[in-house]
């Protein structure tokens, strides 16, 4: 786990580096950029559970191209979104990308009841591009 950690703050950095040199992509190219910095080492470069720390994980990582599948053919965005965030103790596994996803916000609404929650906009980018990976 310390070592998922080490990588993906490694990646942090190096988004980082690259915001200095170019104004990032917004929307799902964001949300895809984020998710190989971030998240492929333990999902994998497809989102199938399958990263090169995945073997030293406690738990598997989840295949993320699964997500709509397991929950009746529809994308719960806003359940991603909270998972992502993170609640202290919940997801023992994941890190705690809460603070990453502390910059601008915007008026998200969630599809499947409409609501509008104030959200980091990075995080509402990844959830929009692991709906676009979603498998039958």
């Amino acid at each position: 786990m310390r070592a998922a950690f080490a990588v993906s703050l490694f990646g942090l950095f190096g988004l980082a580096a690259c915001a200095a040199q170019a104004p990032l992509p917004s929307g799902v190219a964001a949300g895809a950029q984020t998710y190989r910095a971030l998240c492929a080492v333990c999902h994998g470069p497809q989102g199938q559970g399958d990263g090169p720390l995945a073997a030293q994980l406690d738990t598997s990582p989840s295949d993320l191209t699964r997500i709509a599948a397991r929950n009746g053919g529809v994308f719960p965005h806003a359940q991603v979104i909270a998972r992502i965030h993170g609640y202290p103790g919940q997801f023992h596994e994941m890190p705690d990308y809460g603070p990453l996803f502390a910059g601008p916000t915007i008026g998200w609404r969630d599809p499947q009841t409409g609501a509008v929650f104030e959200t980091p906009s990075a995080l509402v980018d990844l959830a929009d591009y692991l709906a676009t990976i979603q498998k039958a």
